[in-house]
């Protein structure tokens, strides 16, 4: 025997018998019979061993217990499912599918495991991979009402809208009596698929029933275990609140009262507003503290619950003030929404308080609760637009300081043509918005056309639609006294322009010109848009994001080209 050869002494041999004999015992006949192995494997009188340990396998496969290895496989798939939520905390999303998968191996019919691949897949953006374990997890528990709202927004964004609105009518049928808002949106989403299917009434309550017989059925026969308790929330969701001390239940209260009373939260319903102030933390700040950091990559969110901040930007000479920000104003929305560094440094103008809402929170609380989405897009778009109409004023007072811009003639309505629906349709897409927002805005909208240098509108007009660039160019501009125009923009296929009045209210901040080729546009008037936002929060999502981060852009090169003029103006 070479010296690098160890032989276990036979001790252990008898060692491990004695364990076996021990769980043979108690039952688990499967680990005494594979102890006995290792036992023979290690010593040179080993057949004993071997002999036992077939005879233990043979007994065990006669007296095993269905139900117990049955429960066996369900808790083993549990435990997989609750390991794969660990490792998905912890960002590990490719262990946490392999721990899914054990699970599925372990017990085919525990339908969380699917589920939970499926929001897996989903916060990977592989959605046919998410929508095809929503399916399976769907066939497993066709009672569960989130797995059908999802199955349903997942089928709508891959364009396959008659799978979508089967899922959204399964969603619709189990809404009734979880509440009324709850039973609006699902109404809402089975009215837009109805709409890009193109199916009559009839065909629709047909297929009503179909899916009404089908949940019916399932009803009768699936039994539910214990694990639908986890039902309620996606596996992401880890984060359950414990019951708070008295004062954090104030304090939570008093976050949501303070969030009510201002204007730009005035559209959220009480439980989303209490949702929202609950990932919320509030932080005083004094005179000259720095709250937000300018060329920071970071995108929490602030809203100020008392004092004045300044907006301020770094220049060759020195820092510039953009602006001023009071009590309910928000900031920190751009870098949320585009994701970009941080444009400028907000800075304490006295003592007060803001209450900071972390992106991670904001993601994660938006993900599983789009109506909630919704208004807080509506929220950032109500912002953004005050912000520009601010640098627009701005801009305007360091060139003609105590002076309005000139007025012009009111715009005309261009040249009725038709562009065909496909056409408007690619139009969309390039700007990344998916099926269902493209038919509704296409089939919504009217076309027009505007000869060279043509006022689409004039600054100081009361606005009721949006425009959206097909052919052409538009100049968006002001006249400034003893200046002339001033170009602030030149805008392109795909582009929108013409929204921020439809959401303050407030007259044009600018003129709409037909640039030096003329323009098509198309056009959504305000209560066709309003329509289309309130019919389907999924559609209502997209679109908002689009407007916003149009916005981000917007305000972003103002600011530039704020701070550009006042080192003009500051050379002269």
């Amino acid at each position: 025997m070479s010296d690098s050869q160890i032989t276990p002494h036979p001790i252990w041999a008898q060692r491990l018998a004695a364990i076996a004999e021990r769980l043979e015992k108690s039952g688990v006949t499967g680990v005494a019979a594979e102890l006995l192995d290792v036992a023979a494997s290690i010593t040179s009188r080993g057949e004993e061993f071997r002999r036992r340990a077939d005879e233990l396998r043979r007994r065990g496969d006669q007296g095993s217990d269905p139900e117990r290895e049955h429960k066996r496989h369900n808790l083993e798939a549990s435990h997989a499912v609750g390991m794969a939520r660990l490792f998905e905390a912890r960002g590990e999303l490719q262990r946490a599918l392999e721990m899914l998968d054990l699970a599925k191996l372990r017990a085919p019919f525990h339908y969380l495991a699917y589920a939970s691949a499926g929001y897996l897949h989903l916060r990977r953006r592989d959605l046919r991979a998410a929508v095809e374990e929503f399916v399976q997890a769907r066939r497993l528990n066709p009672l569960d009402r989130k797995l059908a709202i999802e199955a349903a927004r997942i089928a709508l964004e891959l364009e396959d809208f008659q799978e979508a609105l089967k899922h959204a009518l399964d969603a619709q049928l189990l809404s009734h009596g979880v509440g009324d808002s709850e039973d609006l949106a699902a109404r809402r989403r089975v009215q837009t698929l109805t709409a890009l299917c193109r199916i009559s009434p009839r065909d629709l309550a047909e297929l009503g029933d179909q899916r009404a017989s089908g949940l019916q059925r399932a009803s009768d026969q699936v039994a539910l275990t214990r694990a639908r308790l986890f039902s309620g929330l996606p596996p992401s969701d880890q984060k359950v609140r414990k019951e708070s001390p008295k004062a954090q239940r104030d304090e939570l209260l008093r976050v949501t009262l303070d969030l009510r009373r201002f204007r730009a939260f005035r559209h959220f319903s009480d439980s989303q507003l209490f949702q929202l102030g609950q990932v919320g933390r509030s932080e005083t700040y004094r005179h000259a503290q720095v709250i937000m950091r300018e060329d920071y990559e970071e995108r929490d969110v602030f809203v100020i619950l008392s004092g004045r901040v300044q907006v301020c930007r770094r220049s060759p000479i020195g820092t510039q003030t953009l602006a001023t920000l009071g009590v309910g104003d928000v900031f920190g929305d751009v870098s949320y929404l585009d994701g970009r560094p941080r444009s400028s440094t907000i800075l304490g103008l006295d003592q007060g308080t803001v209450l900071r809402f972390p992106a991670h929170d904001l993601e994660r609380l938006t993900a599983t609760n789009r109506e909630l989405g919704v208004a807080l897009l509506w929220t950032f778009w109500h912002s953004l637009a005050a912000k520009t109409r601010a640098a627009n004023l701005s801009m305007t007072q360091i060139i003609s300081p105590g002076t309005a811009p000139q007025r012009v003639a009111a715009g005309q309505p261009g040249e009725r043509v038709h562009i065909d629906e496909a056409a408007k349709i690619e139009v969309l897409q390039e700007q990344g918005l998916s099926a269902s927002e493209l038919r509704l805005l296409a089939s919504y909208s009217s076309e027009e056309r505007f000869a060279p240098e043509a006022l689409i509108f004039g600054e100081g007009e009361r606005g009721d639609k949006l425009y959206i660039v097909v052919e052409g160019g538009v100049r968006i501009s002001r006249r400034l006294p003893g200046m002339g125009e001033e170009a602030l923009a030149i805008l392109k296929r795909g582009e929108v322009f013409g929204e921020m009045a439809l959401i303050d209210d407030l007259p044009r901040s600018a003129d709409a010109r037909s640039h030096l080729q003329g323009c098509t546009v198309f056009t959504v008037d305000r209560q066709r848009l309003e329509e289309i936002l309130d019919m389907d929060p999924d559609a209502a999502h997209q679109f908002l994001t689009l407007l916003c981060q149009l916005l981000c852009r917007r305000l972003r090169a103002m600011n530039d080209r704020l701070v550009a003029w006042r080192l003009m103006v500051g050379h002269e």
